[in-house]
């Protein structure tokens, strides 16, 4: 789950690099794959050479099944992933409407992937703060730059909250789900010292408490993801590309390892 640019598409062209090719230590590896290996496979070699991975539009949306083996335990579970355009996402939200395999993904057991981007502004305003700007001589004089009211200007952590929200009314069963919240770009994060749950507090106040304040719905843990583990539309690029793939990986959170993005994974399907 999440919004245009959030991450999503990154992730999972990590994922597909990291669980197949053994660089790094994983706690756990690929069994089989079911959907579409053509498209998991273009957006792992567009990921490897440090490129921009390509978004995925409503037109292009697929789905993969990605089968994986805890290497401690031998269990064995499966990572669903509609990769799902963020356009949905935002469609969902401005038209109430969904598909019905949306529903259907939701009734089974299992956990939910909530992708946030720290590399892009933030709803940080608030009428207190826009008020002092406000000219207030004539409020009932029309200003020729007024807009329509339009979803797009809902705050993003609205928008969050809202999706999660539709979980907890029919035709979706409600029940106590499980939530990694996965702050993507996390490399762009300057104190070394702040928590991913912490940054969640202050940035997206209203989705954090929204979580906190609903424990008997939603069991949540935050980490702090860097699928391509740096800013390569720059000139950090070249370094990034002489690196191990897997070890460009970063990734922050409970019981995670430094370049192991699974760790999400593992502490949705309550792995100890």
């Amino acid at each position: 789950m999440g919004l245009p640019r959030s991450g999503k598409t990154t992730f999972l062209a990590a994922l597909g690099h990291l669980i197949s090719a053994g660089e790094v230590a994983t706690r756990l590896s690929l069994y089989k794959l079911e959907g579409n290996n053509a498209y998991l496979d273009s957006i792992t070699e567009a990921w490897r050479r440090c490129e921009c991975v390509p978004r995925t539009s409503i037109a292009s949306e697929t789905k993969i099944s990605i089968h994986l083996q805890d290497l401690n335990t031998n269990n064995r579970f499966i990572l669903d992933f509609p990769d799902l355009s963020g356009e949905s996402f935002e469609e969902q939200f401005s038209s109430r409407r969904c598909k019905i395999d949306y529903i259907n993904n939701y009734e089974k057991e299992g956990g939910i992937l909530l992708f946030i981007n720290a590399d892009r502004c933030q709803d940080g305003i608030t009428h207190l703060d826009l008020y002092p700007a406000l000219d207030t001589t004539d409020v009932h004089e029309t200003s020729s730059s007024e807009q329509d009211w339009s979803p797009k200007f809902v705050p993003e952590q609205v928008r969050l909250v809202d999706l999660l929200q539709f979980l907890l009314r029919p035709p979706f069963v409600r029940r106590l789900r499980r939530v990694a919240v996965l702050i993507s770009a996390w490399d762009v994060i300057l104190d070394p010292d702040l928590l991913p749950i912490d940054w969640l507090a202050r940035e997206l106040p209203f989705l954090y408490y929204f979580l906190m304040n609903n424990p008997e719905l939603f069991n949540f843990q935050v980490f702090g993801v860097s699928a391509q583990g740096g800013d390569i539309r720059g000139e950090q690029r070249a370094q990034l590309a002489r690196q191990l793939p897997s070890q460009r990986i970063q990734c922050i959170g409970s019981n995670a390892e430094p370049h192991d993005i699974t760790a999400p994974l593992i502490w949705l399907n309550g792995i100890e």
